[in-house]
């Protein structure tokens, strides 16, 4: 099998962004993330900061009450929210990135967006709430408690995102070729797996 893609969904402080971009440079193709907020921006017509703030989440109920009104009033407005148009803008630069070339694609549901191509290699990354906790006390200089809500809120909301966009759970180890606890294993030999995982035929 020669994969081409690399998918990397990660638990929040699980070291998936850093175990994403130490593949994308050992194999030497392009680390995509931040990439899908400022091109998801330009193409969307909103803001970084707006698309930032709706970047794997999804719109609430008020938001979409909010569109359909302005569909109703305004002709030619979109019946989706921003937050859903935001999303929809992310899941087609990710088919258009995959038709690109090789890459590594953090987040956005993007194993699910790819999941007719027989090219993809999808991982989830995951650790311990204790270890996450601890490293995201340090990461943001939060207090232990507020370094809890943050992580709690920031997982919730990937798995209600990637639960509404593909109707699956987030962590089910069958939606992926490979599982790795990085609190268990070193970060390189995290990266090691992955980049041989790849290179396999």
């Amino acid at each position: 099998m020669a994969y081409k893609i690399i998918t990397i969904n990660r638990e929040f402080e699980s070291r998936g962004n850093e175990i994403a971009q130490e593949v994308a440079s050992q194999l030497k193709i392009p680390y995509v993330d931040k990439f899908l907020i400022t091109e998801a921006a330009e193409k969307s017509g909103h803001g970084i900061s707006r698309v930032e703030a709706s970047d794997e989440t999804l719109a609430s109920r008020f938001e979409y009450s909010q569109a359909e009104a302005a569909h109703y009033y305004t002709s030619g407005s979109s019946p989706l929210p921003t937050t859903a148009q935001i999303a929809e803008v992310q899941f087609q630069l990710i088919r258009e990135l995959a038709e690109a070339g090789p890459c590594v694609i953090v987040g956005r549901c993007a194993n699910h967006v790819l999941r007719e191509r027989d090219d993809v290699l999808d991982i989830f990354v995951h650790a311990c709430r204790d270890y996450r906790v601890k490293r995201t006390m340090e990461s943001l200089q939060l207090s232990e408690n507020a370094a809890v809500r943050l992580l709690k809120r920031t997982d919730k909301a990937r798995k209600a995102y990637y639960k509404n966009y593909t109707g699956m759970d987030w962590n089910d180890p069958n939606s992926y070729h490979l599982v790795l606890n990085s609190d268990k294993l070193p970060e390189e030999l995290c990266v090691k797996l992955i980049v041989d995982a790849y290179l396999s035929e």
